[in-house]
């Protein structure tokens, strides 16, 4: 494994993608935070993911990985990736949550774990063309 793309604090798209990813995740975590006060932790994940999901497809693949056109390819394999991080999100929550942990603190420590995923897999298999 190449752990490069893990060096966050290197130049270039990986601080555009943090910083996209700072306003993404503060839209996505509000809504998701309000959320886990007052429905499900399922209906809760998914409603915040689809969240994510609008922003952080423009966001990403526009600003961070300067593609010229979005196409439905790159949207497909992006809301398969969204599908996944929710899947994840939400087992992990779940976990935690089973095991004694607020709800609301699980779902900040599966934080790092999907954006590391999220990053990975966009640079490498959803914005693939070079900028």
């Amino acid at each position: 494994m190449d752990f490069k793309y893990f060096k966050l604090l290197s130049r270039g798209r990986k601080r555009l993608f943090l910083f996209y990813g700072i306003a993404n995740f503060l839209v996505t975590n509000l809504v998701l935070h309000l959320l886990l006060l007052v429905i499900t932790i399922f209906l809760a994940t998914i409603i915040s993911q689809i969240t994510n999901l609008i922003i952080g497809f423009y966001l990403y693949g526009k600003k961070v990985f300067k593609m010229n056109n979005l196409t439905y390819k790159e949207l497909s394999k992006y809301i398969l990736l969204a599908s996944f991080n929710w899947i994840m999100n939400y087992v992990s929550i779940r976990f935690m949550y089973e095991n004694g942990i607020q709800k609301n603190l699980a779902a900040i420590l599966t934080i790092p774990f999907l954006v590391l995923i999220s990053y990975f897999f966009q640079k490498k298999y959803i914005f693939v063309n070079p900028v």
